[in-house]
């Protein structure tokens, strides 16, 4: 049976939820203005799989990330310091050394935000020893494993998944299948369309569920956490599709799926089809919805305004024994 959630519950998953598509959109902007100098992976269309999956999650669970997961990441980070991070400079949560795609925070009072890895599908057999050595530590906490198709294709997602089964560790792998691993289709790199299967032979329960519809992302989620929290990783794969290239500014002139892409933004909208649910049950209304936006878009033009503003970080900032080598010996912290 469904869970019930209360009104709260619902305006908190739309409030992040929105929030996160205007954020998503003014990075866009930013990057076309030249404030963001690196490259951006933009979430736009998938914002449901961030929300509903961190919404599910306890705070002291663990949460290992992607280049593609900013709105769950700004549930968790102040967004004027990711903002400023992602703009480089020094206002940043890591004083803009680390962009949005190497930020951690391992501090057990902290953010709970786990290292994640350059490297296709690394991430997963790292993170499987984190959980693992929780669970050794007597710990109850969830080590939560997001990744791409294209990452499943890799030995190393083999590796994690083997040792999560053997060792019970208390992972939940998360794959967002989105059908493109950056230029190749899901077609090319994968025999089955199904990715979770491929962990279902390595042991691991798993399941496939609509990413589009956050609703069904929050209430999917909340199961495996307590699957693993007693003892049984698993995986579970959400559906969906990337709408744009792989980041932006690349074009997707080699993508052969412009028709379903251009459905997919009309009926699938993860943002549009929740408002159109919310007001239908009268849990909000236009003027609730026109109000947050406009809020929401001014505080965002603020943040990036200010963050402009912020100075870049000097070499010595940078280069410290801190940042190099994050021991106790050095006084470092992670």
């Amino acid at each position: 049976m469904d869970k019930i959630y209360t009104k709260e519950e619902l305006l908190d998953m739309y409030r992040n939820l929105k929030f996160g598509r205007l954020f998503t959109l003014k990075m866009h902007e930013a990057v076309y203005k030249g404030l963001i100098r690196s490259s951006f992976h933009t979430p736009y269309g998938q914002e449901a799989i961030g929300v509903g999956v961190v919404s599910a999650m306890r705070k002291t669970d663990w949460l290992a990330y992607t280049h593609r997961f900013q709105t769950g990441m700004i549930m968790r980070y102040d967004p004027y310091g990711f903002i400023a991070e992602l703009f480089g400079l020094y206002d940043g949560i890591k004083n803009g050394t680390a962009f949005d795609y190497h930020l951690a925070d391992l501090n057990e009072t902290g953010k709970h935000i786990l290292f994640i890895l350059g490297t296709l599908g690394g991430t997963i057999p790292m993170n499987t020893g984190f959980a693992w050595a929780r669970k050794m530590q007597g710990k109850d906490d969830v080590c939560v494993v997001v990744h791409g198709d294209g990452g499943c294709s890799e030995g190393a997602a083999y590796e994690g998944w083997n040792l999560a089964a053997l060792h019970k560790t208390p992972n939940v792998y998360v794959i967002v299948n989105n059908g493109w691993a950056m230029t190749v289709p899901l077609r090319r790199e994968s025999a089955v369309e199904d990715i979770s299967a491929k962990a279902a032979a390595c042991g691991l329960p798993a399941q496939v569920a609509d990413g589009n519809n956050i609703l069904k992302v929050r209430r999917v989620m909340e199961q495996p956490l307590e699957m693993a929290r007693s003892g049984q990783p698993n995986v579970v794969e959400f559906k969906t599709l990337r709408w744009e290239a792989h980041f932006v500014g690349q074009g997707n002139d080699y993508r052969d799926d412009k028709e379903k892409i251009q459905a997919s933004m009309e009926d699938d909208d993860c943002v549009k089809n929740f408002e159109r649910t919310l007001l239908a049950q009268g849990v909000l209304d236009q003027a609730y919805i026109d109000q947050f936006t406009a809020e929401s878009q001014q505080h965002l033009d603020e943040m990036v305004e200010r963050a402009a503003q912020s100075r870049k970080s000097t070499y010595d900032e940078i280069y410290t024994m801190e940042h190099l080598y994050a021991t106790p010996e050095t006084g470092g912290k992670l």
